[in-house]
């Protein structure tokens, strides 16, 4: 019998600590005293410089550095890039009142959050309790080090070469870029990271990739491949029960479903963007463990062969999480919503998902499902099985067919047949 995990279920939780580094002494006394209701919370401590930092840091675990821009000496780039060296587990946010598209490039790789400056206590204690929300389900410190330390995923190689030799191109056009950032897991979740941050200042926070790269433009996309090397080509390892190339397109076919489906249930437009997006990246903690953690993913292949259960339990059995809760973790970090965050936290249990009634939870677990029904990826899945008590819950089981049918279809359209 499969056993289910909650992510909501109690547990201990004890103060999170948080370094705050700027060279303005005014602005640190304004933080102590703005953030001093917080306490219970968080042990918050500051430091004026990257030196001093990374002195504090030498003598006491933070879960959380929170670093300006533009200070003198080391800068908070330079400062992050060092942490991420010396304390990968730490989460770092980048505080600033600059939108300068170099400022962005230097920090792509090393911070999890760009905030904006002034950023009042409350607003910054909101962006804090977001980035460690689904921290208490990863139970091994190697596990929440592993996330903490990942600037970037690899992209799938065919569409990674195109895009290098569109950048390159003479003729190279925003559209067509967007279009193959748009074909890509990786490459999406970074873009929607770096357009929904503080440099960019929007106003709304934006789930439309196509969008997202338009908003960025050409000359940045271009600095972020071939300078920053935010997005580099997948090289490895291969491994036959997840083959890249079937992976990528697993994905792209959950979002297109889920946001079929969505549609279909008449969800509201940013619900739709949000499960076509959830759906992308549902399976993103499977990239996590197949470029960082292969060991550990081999010895779940080798526990759903040796008692065929599904690979997200063998995953909790070697692990104590599974690829669903570290690519939530991941993109939590990156700031990517809690609308995408819950459906690929519960895409495996969603019936844990505090969603009441049909949305997109719903949405990605059903696309998942159906996608998984027409075309296996590797050669350990087994079929998978809809959930009849949730399914019923929902008041969804006389649309199951309906709703097959129609990802189903334009799966089948998607892939020329």
């Amino acid at each position: 019998m499969e056993t289910t995990r909650n992510t909501n279920e109690s547990r201990p939780v004890k103060k999170g600590t948080v370094l705050m580094v700027d060279d303005d002494r005014r602005i640190l006394d304004g933080l102590r005293r703005g953030l001093h209701a917080l306490r219970d919370e968080w042990e918050f401590d500051f430091a004026e410089s990257g030196p001093e930092a990374l002195e504090l840091m030498s003598r006491k675990h933070y879960d959380v550095l929170v670093s300006d821009m533009r200070m003198p000496g080391m800068n908070g780039a330079e400062l992050l890039k060092e942490v991420s060296r010396r304390h990968p587990g730490t989460i770092r946010y980048i505080l600033s009142g600059y939108s300068d598209r170099e400022l962005v490039l230097q920090v792509l790789g090393y911070a999890h959050r760009y905030i904006a400056k002034p950023c009042d206590p409350e607003t910054l204690a909101q962006h804090i309790r977001t980035s460690m929300g689904l921290r208490h389900v990863l139970l091994s410190e190697k596990l929440r080090t592993l996330v903490s330390r990942i600037g970037r995923l690899p992209g799938r190689p065919r569409l990674y070469n195109e895009l290098v030799a569109e950048l390159q191109s003479e003729t190279a056009s925003i559209g067509k870029v967007a279009e193959l950032v748009s074909q890509d897991v990786a490459l999406s979740a970074k873009v929607l990271q770096i357009v929904n941050s503080a440099f960019f200042g929007l106003p709304r926070h934006v789930e439309s990739i196509r969008e997202a790269v338009n908003l960025i433009g050409f000359e940045t996309i271009q600095g972020m491949v071939l300078t920053a090397g935010v997005f580099h080509e997948f090289s490895g390892p291969h491994l036959p029960e997840l083959p890249i190339d079937p992976f990528y397109e697993h994905c792209l076919e959950v979002g297109a479903g889920a946001k079929t489906i969505a549609s279909m249930l008449q969800l509201e437009r940013n619900a739709v963007d949000d499960a076509m997006i959830a759906g992308m990246m549902h399976d993103i903690g499977k990239l996590v463990l197949l470029t960082h953690a292969t060991d550990e993913l081999k010895k779940a292949f080798a526990l759903v062969r040796s008692e065929e259960i599904p690979l997200h339990e063998a995953e909790y059995r070697i692990m104590g999480v599974s690829h669903a809760e570290l690519g939530a973790y991941l993109l939590s970090l990156w700031g990517l919503p809690e609308t995408v965050l819950e459906p690929v936290t519960f895409h495996h249990q969603p019936a844990h998902a505090a969603e009441g009634k049909p949305g997109v939870v719903a949405a990605v677990y059903l696309a998942d499902v159906f996608a998984n029904e027409a075309r296996p990826v590797g050669n350990l899945n087994r079929t998978s099985v809809l959930d009849d008590k949730y399914i019923s819950d929902l008041g969804l089981a006389d649309e199951i067919p309906r709703f097959r049918d129609a990802v189903l279809s334009k799966a089948a359209s998607a892939q020329g047949v």
